[in-house]
């Protein structure tokens, strides 16, 4: 499990992030809720060992990452920027770049990684997307290559920022769902998300964030109830009971 003990971070200023506390949770999907600014996308960085934190510590298993190699880190946790290149390769060798934290130089792929790769593309649902050149395909199949990139990784923690980007309704429900499953798997996902019904329906915890410190962590139920949503987003969120449980709605 990983673990935020009052971190800090930021670019040189003021502080980004300010005493966040936060556990990712093994089983789970988290999403990260904020208006945009509030130092979601810094959060994950900071998680990945990507950005500096100026206090606090972050915890793998117990060990702060700064004690883990970079190699160490990647081997533990996935992340999946908002941004991203698109190079001039094949899906199916973009995939294996997520074998990377697994090789020695010069990177040798053995059948075990192209094992990995070709059950990422299934899971991801992007087998047959295999042999074209990323620079090629739409938003939503990219999506699905670097989710598929992600999963060859095969590590415990996946943090994904704003992946429901460039995905029209139908597909974003189903990275929720596979997001899901990752979780039954026993995988820590963790989220930034925009879109607050998608989250309220989909994630098991959410996190709301604002300025960058972190307000309140619950259930959907319990950031529902709490009116947490509406202060901080300043909209009003309703919801109706269906059969396949609440839904929430902008009124």
């Amino acid at each position: 499990m990983i673990q935020l003990q009052h971190i800090t971070a930021g670019y040189g200023g003021p502080p980004v992030l300010r005493d966040v506390s936060l556990d990712l949770r093994p089983g789970e999907v988290l999403a990260l809720l904020g208006p945009n600014g509030c130092g979601k996308s810094t959060l994950l960085r900071a998680i990945a060992g990507l950005h500096p934190l100026s206090g606090g510590e972050i915890l793998l298993d117990g060990v702060p990452i700064r004690q883990l190699t970079r190699r160490q880190l990647a081997q533990a946790v996935t992340y999946l920027p908002q941004s991203r290149s698109v190079p001039n390769i094949t899906a199916y060798r973009m995939v294996l770049h997520g074998r990377f934290p697994y090789l020695s130089y010069p990177r040798r792929y053995r059948p075990e990684d192209h094992a990995a790769a070709r059950r990422a593309l299934e899971q991801a649902d992007a087998w047959d997307l295999a042999p074209l050149p990323v620079q090629t395909l739409s938003g939503g199949q990219r999506q699905k290559v670097y989710l598929a990139m992600a999963l060859a990784q095969d590590t415990q923690t996946i943090l994904m920022d704003e992946p429901t980007t460039y995905l029209d309704i139908s597909h974003q429900l189903d990275l929720m769902a596979f997001s899901r499953t990752l979780a039954e798997q026993g995988r820590a996902v963790v989220l930034v998300l925009h879109d607050l019904c998608l989250a309220l329906c989909s994630a098991h915890r959410g996190a709301v964030m604002d300025g960058g410190a972190l307000l309140q962590t619950g259930t959907p139920e319990e950031l529902f109830t709490s009116g947490i949503l509406e202060k901080t987003f300043r909209i009003p969120i309703r919801r109706v009971q269906t059969e396949r449980g609440w839904r929430y709605y902008y009124h």
